[in-house]
């Protein structure tokens, strides 16, 4: 693959290198990769294949905080578990097509989603616990193909977005954006060529006070009721990484 100029400011090779996060390199996410992508033939093929075994990963917030808790941040340890949600979704996406050797990258939304119907309930009653909460910082991949930069929101398994009512109504074609299920978006966060250690810390941090606030009535109300902690890091703390 060529490492032509993307946009004006950064070329293709950051979006091949493994990072902090997005470990494209580890032999689970490498392997992987080869494994989805044998036989295929183009860009888009390798991509479609990888965006479907990751869209279709089971969908599991508080599984997923377990090990987050536990400090299991990277791309290969959500291939390592098997279950996802928006974080490890978006990571392992990004992870999986950089080994295939196609430009990806790390986009994040604000949405509103006042039923969080598609949390597990345990976080949903901590997350929700006040209404109008946002999902701040919803994360999805990119993938550069066609010549253009594709969203590709893969968090939500498809039998699971079937059977909330809410399925997906644009299918892979490597040129259409494919958009949440979760609900609209509020605002663009912006793209970055690593998960910035800002989100990632802040969703680690909500994963340890989720698992704390299970085993404490006390501990419950306080998380339920803490609007700081939900509303994640600042747009401004953040924005500095974006890319274009």
């Amino acid at each position: 693959m060529t490492h032509a100029k993307i946009g004006s400011l950064d070329n293709a090779t950051r979006y091949l290198d493994a990072t902090r996060y997005l470990d494209a390199d580890h032999p689970l996410v490498r392997d992987k990769a080869a494994e989805l992508t044998a036989n295929a033939h183009t860009d888009v093929d390798r991509v479609e294949r990888i965006y479907y075994f990751v869209r279709d990963m089971p969908y599991d917030i508080l599984a997923s905080f377990r090990y987050l808790a536990a400090g299991k941040v990277t791309a290969s340890d959500v291939i390592e578990h098997g279950v996802a949600f928006c974080m490890g979704k978006a990571s392992s996406f990004v992870a999986l097509t950089r080994a295939a050797g196609v430009p990806a990258r790390i986009a994040f939304q604000t949405l509103d989603s006042p039923e969080k119907e598609f949390l597990s309930p345990e976080v949903r009653v901590l997350w929700g616990g006040r209404g109008g909460r946002p999902l701040p910082w919803h994360s999805l991949g990119e993938a550069y193909l066609n010549g253009r930069w594709i969203k590709l929101d893969a968090t939500i398994d498809a039998p699971t977005a079937e059977r909330m009512g809410k399925p997906y109504v644009q299918q892979f074609d490597g040129i259409t954006d494919i958009p949440t299920v979760e609900g609209p978006i509020l605002r663009e966060n912006g793209s970055y060529a690593d998960y910035p250690p800002e989100v990632a810390d802040w969703y680690a941090r909500a994963a340890r006070q989720v698992m704390a606030a299970l085993d404490s009535a006390e501990l419950h109300a306080d998380v339920a009721a803490d609007d700081r902690l939900w509303a994640g890091p600042d747009l401004d703390q953040v924005a500095r990484r974006r890319v274009h």
